[in-house]
C-alpha cells in the first residue's frame, strides 16, 4: 500500500503532466502547484493535519478576485482526487469559453458615450453579467453592428433609430430614454437591455423553424389523422429531448372514440401513454370550431370540446389543429427559402380540398380555424366539366387544384405552393393551368409533396413545441 508521501507525489505528477489550453501548470512552494490562465489563477495546496494529507483546490477570477472553485478533501484515493481536479479544470474552461455579449453604445461621434460605456462595463463586471460595452458613432455602428447582440442609441440621435435597424437586421437596436442616458443610470440600462434581448428571443422562438433542431427536456406526442378516399390513417410520433422515440400508424375510417382507444392501445405497446408527455397535439381534417365535428358525421365524432376533456383525463395539454395547417407548418420547417407558403391537399374522388398557410413564419388558422375550407366555394368554379367528374379525372383534378390555388394566390400571394395530389404529379402542367386563371407573374413556386402524413406530424410537433416554450 502506498505511503502518504507516495500518494502526494503521484497526485502531483499526474497534475503537472496535464495539458490545458490557455493555462500554465507549474510547481509552487513546496509540494504545492499553481495554475495561471488568462481568466483565472488556481492553486493545488497540500496540508498535513493529524497524520492526514488534506488537499485544497481553489480557482479565483483575475478580474475581481472572486472565487470560481474552492474545495478541501482528504487525499485517500488518487483516482478520485484527479476527478475533483478535472472538475476544477472544467470550471476554468467553461469560464474561459463563456460567451461575452458585445453591445455598442452610440451617439453622433462616440465621445459623449465613452464615459457611460465605461460605467456599464464596471457594472457588468460587478454583476458578472457577461456584457462588454463599447462606445462608437452611429455610422460606425451601422458598419460593424452585425457582430454585436445589441446597439444602444443615445436620445440625441434617436431620429436615426429606423435607419440603424434597417442597416442591422437581426440585431436588437434600442433608443435609450433621455432620463436614463442623461443620468448615466447603468442599472436601468441593464434592465432595458435584458428585457429587449428576452423579447427578441421570444419573438424568434415564435418562428416555427426553431423546432427543427429543438433539443430540450420537453416530451411531445404528435398525432395526425389524414383522410383519403381509399384509406385513412392515424399516424403518431413521440419525441423526448429532441429525439424520436416511437412512431406508428393505424388504419381507420374516422378518428372517433373507438379509433382513439385503438391508437392508445398501439401507443402502449411502444411503452408510452399520453400522460408521459408534456403535450399532445392532434391534427385532424375539417373545421376546428367549438361546435364542429372534426372527423366524419357520426355521433362518435370528436369536437373541439374533446381537447379539454382529454387534457383533464391525461393531465397534460392537448391541442387540436387543422391537419392542413399542421402540414403547412411542416413544409415551412423543412426548408429555409420560403417564409410565406400555402399547402394544398387534394384527394382522389374528393371535390373539397384542404389548405393550410404559413405567413411570415407563423401558422395562420383564421376565425374558428376555418381557413382552407372550400367545400361551398367549389360550386362557383367554372370548370370544363362537372365537379363530380373532375374529382376522378387527371385533367379535371388539374383544373380543380388550379382554381383552389388561384383563390389563395389572389388572397395571400404566397412565395410557394406545396401540393399533395396523386393525380397531379406534373407541376409544369399545373402552372399552365394556373396561367389561365391568374397573371403568370403572380404564380408562386410550385412544389409537389409525396408524404402528407410525415409533413403533418412534423408540423404538429413544431406547433406543440411552439406553444410549450412561447408564452
Amino acid at each position: 500500500m502506498a505511503t502518504r508521501e507516495e500518494m502526494v507525489e503521484d497526485y502531483r505528477q499526474r497534475i503537472l503532466s496535464q495539458s490545458i489550453d490557455d493555462c500554465i501548470i507549474e510547481e509552487g512552494e513546496g509540494p504545492n502547484i499553481v495554475l495561471r490562465s488568462s481568466v483565472a489563477n488556481g492553486e493545488v495546496n497540500f496540508y498535513d493535519i493529524d497524520d492526514q494529507t488534506v488537499v485544497e483546490l481553489r480557482l479565483d477570477q483575475i478580474k475581481d478576485g472572486s472565487s470560481l472553485f474552492f474545495l478541501h478533501f482528504e487525499l485517500q484515493d488518487t483516482e478520485r482526487a484527479m476527478q475533483l481536479f478535472l472538475q476544477m479544470v472544467d470550471t476554468l474552461e467553461k469560464r474561459r469559453n463563456r460567451e461575452v455579449r458585445h453591445v455598442l453604445l452610440c451617439c453622433t461621434c462616440g465621445m459623449t458615450t465613452t464615459y457611460f460605456a465605461n460605467k456599464l462595463n464596471e457594472v457588468s463586471i460587478e454583476q458578472d453579467a457577461g456584457y462588454d460595452f463599447q462606445a462608437t458613432s452611429v455610422e460606425d455602428a451601422m458598419q460593424r453592428g452585425g457582430d454585436y447582440v445589441a446597439v444602444l442609441i443615445a436620445p440625441q440621435v434617436g431620429h436615426r433609430l429606423r435607419e440603424v435597424r434597417e442597416a442591422l437586421p437581426g440585431v436588437v437596436v434600442i433608443e435609450l430614454p433621455a432620463t436614463v442616458f442623461g443620468s448615466y443610470d447603468a442599472n436601468a440600462t441593464f434592465g432595458i437591455l435584458v428585457d429587449a434581448l428576452h423579447e427578441a428571443r421570444r419573438t424568434a422562438e415564435s418562428d416555427l423553424r426553431f423546432a427543427r433542431g429543438y433539443d430540450s427536456t420537453k416530451s411531445v406526442l404528435a398525432v395526425s389523422y389524414v383522410h383519403r378516399a381509399d384509406e385513412s390513417t392515424i399516424s403518431y410520433v413521440a419525441m423526448t429531448e429532441g429525439k424520436e422515440r416511437a412512431r406508428g400508424m393505424i388504419v381507420r375510417d374516422t378518428f372517433d372514440e373507438d379509433a382513439l382507444r385503438d391508437f392508445i392501445s398501439t401507443l402502449r405497446l411502444e411503452g408510452y401513454a399520453p400522460q408521459d408527455f408534456d403535450a399532445v397535439g392532434i391534427a385532424l381534417p375539417q373545421t376546428i370550431g367549438r361546435e364542429s365535428a372534426l372527423a366524419g358525421s357520426s355521433e362518435g365524432a370528436l369536437s373541439a370540446d374533446t381537447a379539454e376533456r382529454l387534457s383533464n383525463m391525461w393531465g397534460v395539454p392537448v391541442y387540436l389543429d387543422n391537419n392542413a395547417t399542421a402540414a403547412a407548418a411542416g413544409c415551412y420547417v423543412v426548408q429555409q427559402e420560403f417564409d410565406n407558403l400555402v399547402f394544398h391537399a387534394q384527394s382522389i374522388g374528393e371535390i373539397d380540398c384542404e389548405q393550410g398557410y404559413v405567413l411570415d413564419g407563423k401558422p395562420h388558422v383564421g376565425r374558428c380555424g376555418r381557413d382552407g375550407s372550400f367545400a361551398q366555394f367549389a360550386g362557383r368554379f367554372k370548370l370544363s366539366m362537372d365537379l363530380e367528374d373532375a374529382a376522378w379525372r387527371f385533367d379535371g383534378m388539374r383544373e380543380l387544384v388550379a382554381h383552389y390555388l388561384g383563390a389563395a394566390i389572389c388572397t395571400v400571394a404566397p412565395d410557394a405552393a406545396f401540393v399533395w395530389c396523386d393525380f397531379l404529379p406534373d407541376m409544369d402542367e399545373l402552372r399552365e393551368e394556373l396561367a389561365q386563371i391568374v397573371p403568370e407573374d403572380s404564380i408562386p413556386e410550385l412544389i409537389p409533396i409525396s408524404n402528407y402524413d410525415a409533413l403533418t406530424l412534423m408540423g404538429e410537433m413544431a406547433l406543440c413545441l411552439q406553444r410549450l416554450v412561447t408564452p
